[in-house]
């Protein structure tokens, strides 16, 4: 192996963009906030609905955050993070699968056999030394750079904030959501849906409550043919992020 070897799961399989139009969404979807049951929430302006959805999203101490990109370039990433510099979970793509911990300015990444065979070209033998363990780095390394970035909560707000705070918005179509009625309201940046069967319950993104909230989605639809879904649950949680033993990973830095 050598330093031209990429390590990372390419970045064109990467869902979620941090900045301009590559962060475009196109619809968000808000459940258990506030409402009557049954009755449409026309008492709430349509852009408040996309504005509280993202202000959910920074309020939040940490958060599980799923992406599923369907598509040419089909991509699953499962991740749980908090403020405090804590990730853990796995990315699945054509190139593999890879579980990723991070805490603070370190980042683990564990790829599989598939995973390996991608990166280094059919016929390629993965050194022993690298079999079934974690490769260790900092945030800032070239080939860990756009991992650490998909643990980044604040990153995210940032490109859901730029896309949703385009509007405005209108009401639309109600729809069923997760078997819940659900309210619509359509802009330029995309839909919100929000959902009016919580009997009067206030349980939106950022309170205070552990797993109070209900889930927030922002669906995007690049220009290569692949739709994008983020889901945002299990708010304000602990996240556990534990890191390998020392036995277990090989430092980067020893392979430039």
């Amino acid at each position: 192996m050598n330093g031209e070897t990429k390590l990372g799961v390419r970045s064109r399989t990467h869902p979620l963009r941090f900045g301009g139009a590559a962060a475009a969404i196109l619809s968000v979807l808000l459940l258990g906030t506030s409402a009557c049951a049954g009755e449409p929430q026309r008492d709430t302006r349509p852009d408040e609905i996309s504005s509280e959805a993202v202000d959910g999203v920074r309020k939040a101490s940490s958060v599980r955050v799923r992406m599923e990109q369907t598509g040419p370039e089909a991509t699953d990433i499962d991740l749980t993070m908090d403020r405090r510099g804590r990730c853990a979970g796995r990315i699945t793509s054509a190139d593999g699968t890879a579980d990723i911990i991070k805490i603070g300015k370190t980042l683990w990444l564990k790829p599989d056999d598939r995973f390996w065979r991608t990166q280094l070209g059919d016929g390629a033998e993965l050194p022993r030394a690298f079999e079934n363990r974690y490769l260790r780095g900092g945030t800032e390394h070239e080939q860990l750079r756009d991992m650490a970035a998909l643990c980044d909560l604040d990153g995210i707000h940032r490109a859901l904030a730029e896309e949703v705070g385009k509007g405005p918005f209108v009401w639309a179509k109600p729809v069923t959501l997760e078997g819940e009625r659900a309210e619509t309201v359509s802009g330029r940046a995309g839909s919100v849906v929000i959902s009016t069967a919580g009997g009067g319950r206030t349980s939106g993104p950022g309170t205070s409550e552990p797993g109070a909230s209900g889930p927030v989605r922002f669906v995007q639809r690049n220009t290569d043919r692949n739709t994008v879904t983020t889901t945002f649950t299990d708010w304000n949680r602990p996240v556990t992020a534990k890191a390998p033993a020392p036995g277990e990973s090989i430092d980067l830095a020893r392979l430039s």
